[in-house]
């Protein structure tokens, strides 16, 4: 009977350890430890805490992706925000006269119906200003970017251009050749009656005050046979100088008849020879267009990406449309429609 009751203690001893846990484990009784309640609050906590610690070194492995950027990881999570696709389109001539009409001349009506595409499918003009600022500065572009240019320094730009532009509340960029913007400029001087195939200077700071016309340079007088490129049987040190020189005489004149200078080279002829860009790098400029036809990527920060930058002629007989569907990869699909 007396062992009966001494179990029957014990019993009650392990029910109130079982039911009635300490508050601190330096509390807890040797003798609950070892009960199975315990074991099993320990290895709950224990779980617990692989997952807390899970969950830290998963979100620790995530973040330096989205923060330090030091990675081809990080590369790709900023790429939206830090790259841009730019189409430009060259253009020249812009007359009725039919028997220039051809590669490299459009009538008006063409232009316009250019801007008018532009404007429906929500394009919007830069200039190179903008594409620098962008490159160099972190200045945001608008969505559709797209570089219009005029090479040669047509009369078509003031007389059929600038009007355009100004109706479609657009930009565009003009490479003008100094000899020839001289020339026009001394013929209008003694008759200014006379029709005029190119610029003047009076012209071109008008169009240059309005703030959506830009000018960049064409060379002074880069327009032989091989452009602004090395002649033949000519030193590296001879060409370098000759190209130096005849820019830096366009810089001038600009700076003189429009109050700055410009900040990108168009290549004439589209030909490009060695050491031509450090030439354009030493005097300050900053971009260069070429006759190279693809899409750009302008990405922030890269000074390169602005240099020998890519353009689509545009001809007679092919739209803008038709140009940038190609660019964009579905050019055929809208040619066939």
């Amino acid at each position: 009977m007396g062992n009966f009751f001494a179990k029957l203690k014990s019993y009650k001893l392990r029910r109130d350890e079982t039911t009635s846990p300490p508050n601190t484990d330096e509390n807890v009784s040797a003798q609950f430890k070892k009960s199975r309640r315990w074991q099993m609050m320990d290895k709950t906590f224990q779980w617990k805490m692989v997952w807390v610690l899970f969950i830290l070194l998963t979100a620790s492995a995530l973040l330096p992706t989205q923060v330090h950027g030091q990675n081809n990881t990080d590369e790709v999570f900023f790429r939206k925000e830090k790259e841009a696709q730019v189409p430009i389109i060259m253009y020249h001539l812009v007359t009725e006269t039919s028997r220039f009409i051809g590669r490299d001349a459009i009538r008006p009506g063409e232009l316009k119906n250019d801007l008018q595409y532009l404007k429906d499918n929500g394009y919007n003009t830069v200039t190179m200003a903008d594409l620098i600022k962008f490159v160099k500065k972190g200045k945001s572009l608008p969505e559709n970017p797209i570089v219009l240019t005029f090479d040669d320094g047509n009369a078509s730009d003031y007389d059929v251009l600038f009007p355009l532009l100004k109706e479609y509340d657009m930009k565009a960029v003009i490479s003008i050749i100094g000899v020839t913007t001289d020339e026009m400029t001394a013929k209008y001087a003694k008759n200014p009656s006379d029709r005029f195939h190119n610029l003047t200077w009076e012209q071109i700071a008008e169009m240059h005050k309005s703030g959506i016309v830009e000018v960049q340079s064409h060379g002074y007088d880069l327009h032989g046979k091989a452009g602004s490129g090395k002649r033949w049987r000519e030193s590296a040190d001879t060409y370098h100088q000759r190209l130096r020189a005849d820019l830096q005489k366009l810089q001038s004149l600009c700076e003189e008849h429009l109050g700055e200078n410009p900040n990108t080279f168009c290549y004439p002829l589209g030909i490009i020879s060695k050491g031509s860009q450090a030439v354009l790098e030493e005097m300050g400029f900053m971009a260069s267009l070429s006759c190279q036809e693809g899409m750009n990527i302008i990405k922030e920060g890269d000074m390169s990406c602005l240099f020998e930058l890519k353009r689509v002629n545009r001809p007679s007989g092919k739209s803008v449309e038709a140009i940038l569907g190609k660019l964009h990869g579905d050019g055929d699909k809208k040619e066939k429609k």
